[in-house]
């Protein structure tokens, strides 16, 4: 499977389903010691807030598209 279909799929899942995957890729990769535990909970963390903040509205995205300037 190539990358960007991985990624259509993965940003088509509900967001709480998107930080749960989130949360377990970075415990992964904090398990191969390659990042910091104590980050890696900071940053599942943020997600989750984040998440919680959009869902209320407090917060709003920004799409892919507009998100990121094309060269």
């Amino acid at each position: 499977m190539k990358l960007e279909n991985l990624e259509a799929e993965v940003l088509a899942l509900p967001k709480d389903s998107q930080a749960a995957l989130l949360a377990r890729l970075l415990e992964h990769l904090g398990k191969s010691g390659e990042i910091d535990q104590e980050v890696a909970s900071i940053w599942a963390e943020e997600a989750e807030l984040r998440d919680q903040e959009m869902d209320s509205g407090k917060l709003s995205g920004i799409s892919m598209e507009d998100g990121y300037p094309t060269a």
